[in-house]
């Protein structure tokens, strides 16, 4: 959550601000600001609501340095006095923070009681708090230093003084923060998307990093106050596809990537210098954790049941709760970590909490620059290009490809690679968007109209249900529930009546007679019933049938949910919400 991007050079700077902040709405957020120079001025315009709203009133601005925001509020409402960037008591310090200083009320109290503050925010403190140094003598970069030595939480911040219009101060600590390095302009950012595809080469910066960029230079000291070597690396091809393509949406435009990031997270899997093949040596006969948030968290429901039923023991579990109820762990666990940004701050401590007590940990992210790359023991990356919309699509398709290669790779080893990859890929290839459409959007009425939207299904089928319910929720905010459908007679069917619609997966014909059994006792009470099924069987006691393509029951949760992926889609557009930017919600979640 939450946007940086700073720049200096000789390029248009307030044009490169926008398009970087552009590039970040996707991580959601409610305010947006600038600090920028002009004639050697420090200027500072902030305010509620998009970032073009904010560009209307910044016309014919020449400069050569500022930085940016877009915020998402954590403490205080979304207001211009909240937004960012956030000035020091005397103006002379303009501070921009993604993160959490968790002790700020401390920070008030003991260094700045005589200051006067002007928002609601823990930011703001760090800008006083950099000119309470500076008030005492101490240069720029040292002020910086000590306050970030007296800060505690998570935070990436960019400074810039109004006295130096020639340099951006930074700082991070387990919030991402990268640096652009280009031939005489650099950038700072939060992602990647932020460099607009103006620099391929960039540097990852480590926790409690800090330092400043130039037009021409780069500085950067470790925790201990040691100048670093920056280390520059190169992205491979562009950074980011962040158009629409022609797609009224990104949420569509990615539904609609489904098949290929699909295959290409399969095929990268394929080849001689598989990045599987460096978990060889694991200890498989430990016991697997699988752990995430959301999305992800029912990506790796799908996983531990690949694994379960592969014999392997394995448990998936939520992020937020291992952080603070770990199961007994060893050095011979393996934790897998899954987050679609690899910035996930509840799955980024999860990984330390395994750590400290010698687990394996293997990271699996869509974002090869993020956190979670870096502090894992292993990393396996999928395929799935940039995903912009809030609501994770074609991501969730893929991690579950991959979690299928992992579980079988873990049971059987290379032998199966070849074989499952292909059947993987092949099954991606019936994914038909157009078909689906057809078949789904005779529903949207339904789903408008129902008091009560139940989504069921047993085993893959259960966390089918469980994802699907999530997307109405995330997109169209009405109120769907997944459940376990033996569970409907333990409570539930006590809210079902003639205004009731429920989705049944069914999907694995050993077990579907089970859930036909309950949602035949729904229709019963006036429920409509909506069958979502790859099984040959006359469904005429249903009111609406969506077929999915024939595949095997371990192959068909790759993409069972897609339908209601879309339809999820059409309501949101229906009730005229933006689906790629939904209210409450940021595609980077990076405080607990």
């Amino acid at each position: 959550m939450c946007g940086i991007i700073g720049y200096c050079g000789n390029g248009k700077t307030i044009e490169i601000l926008k398009n970087g902040l552009k590039r970040l709405e996707y991580r959601g957020y409610d305010s947006a600001g600038i600090s920028f120079f002009e004639n050697g001025v420090l200027k500072t315009i902030k305010k509620a609501g998009s970032v073009d709203n904010l560009f209307l009133s910044i016309k014919n601005v020449k400069s050569h340095i500022g930085i940016g925001h877009t915020r998402w509020a954590t403490h205080g409402k979304p207001t211009d006095e909240n937004s960012h960037p956030h000035l020091s008591f005397d103006g002379k310090v303009a501070v921009v923070h993604n993160g959490i200083i968790e002790n700020y009320l401390s920070i008030k109290k003991n260094f700045l009681s005589n200051v006067h503050f002007k928002s609601e925010t823990d930011t703001e403190v760090i800008s006083n708090l950099i000119e309470f140094f500076c008030l005492k003598g101490y240069g720029k970069l040292e002020s910086l230093q000590k306050s970030v030595k007296l800060m505690k939480g998570s935070f990436a911040i960019a400074v810039v003084f109004a006295d130096d219009d020639s340099r951006i101060y930074f700082a991070k600590n387990l919030s991402p923060l990268l640096i652009g390095i280009g031939k005489t302009e650099n950038f700072l950012s939060s992602d990647i998307l932020g460099f607009a595809n103006k620099t391929k080469k960039y540097v990852l910066l480590d926790d409690y990093d800090y330092g400043y960029i130039s037009k021409q230079n780069v500085s950067i000291f470790d925790k201990f106050d040691a100048p670093k070597v920056p280390n520059i690396q190169t992205m491979q091809g562009e950074i980011a596809n962040a158009s629409k393509n022609g797609y009224a949406h990104f949420m569509l435009k990615e539904i609609n990537e489904v098949k290929t990031a699909v295959k290409n997270t399969a095929l990268q899997y394929a080849n001689d210098i598989s990045p599987i093949e460096k978990l060889a040596d694991i200890n498989k006969k430990g016991r697997f954790f699988l752990i995430a948030c959301g999305t992800s968290f029912h990506s790796c429901l799908v996983g531990e049941k690949y694994f379960q039923k592969n014999g392997t023991d394995a448990t998936a579990l939520l992020a937020s709760e291992f952080i603070y109820s770990a199961p007994p762990i060893d050095k011979n666990c393996i934790c897998i970590f899954v987050s679609q940004s690899g910035e996930t701050a509840d799955t980024l401590s999860a990984v330390k909490i395994a750590k400290q007590f010698g687990a394996t940990t293997i990271g699996i992210t869509n974002v090869k620059t993020s956190q979670l790359t870096r502090i894992c023991d292993y990393f396996l990356p999928i395929c799935s290009g940039p995903e912009i919309a809030v609501a994770s699509t074609k991501a969730y398709n893929s991690q579950v490809a991959l979690l299928n290669i992992l579980a079988n790779f873990v049971k059987y080893g290379n032998a199966c690679l070849k074989k499952n990859i292909g059947q993987i890929t092949t099954i991606a290839d019936k994914i038909d968007i157009e078909n689906f459409d057809e078949q789904i959007k005779p529903l949207v009425k339904e789903v408008l109209t129902a008091s009560n939207i139940f989504v069921c299904g047993k085993d893959f089928d259960y966390v089918a249900s469980l994802e699907s319910a999530l997307k109405l929720k995330e997109i169209s905010y009405l109120n769907a529930q997944g459940i376990a459908s033996g569970e409907f007679k333990h409570g539930t069917i006590a809210l079902v009546d003639d205004k009731t619609l429920i989705f049944a997966f069914l999907t694995q014909p050993k077990i579907a007679s089970k859930t036909l059994n309950i949602v035949k006792q729904t229709k019963a009470r006036g429920a409509k019933i909506v069958a979502i099924t790859s099984i040959d069987e006359n469904f005429g006691d249903f009111d609406f049938v969506v077929h999915l393509p024939k595949a095997s029951e371990d192959l068909i949760p790759i993409i069972a949910v897609t339908p209601m992926q879309l339809l999820a889609y059409r309501v949101a557009v229906t009730l005229g919400h933006n689906p790629d930017k939904p209210r409450n919600l940021a595609k980077s979640v990076t405080v607990e």
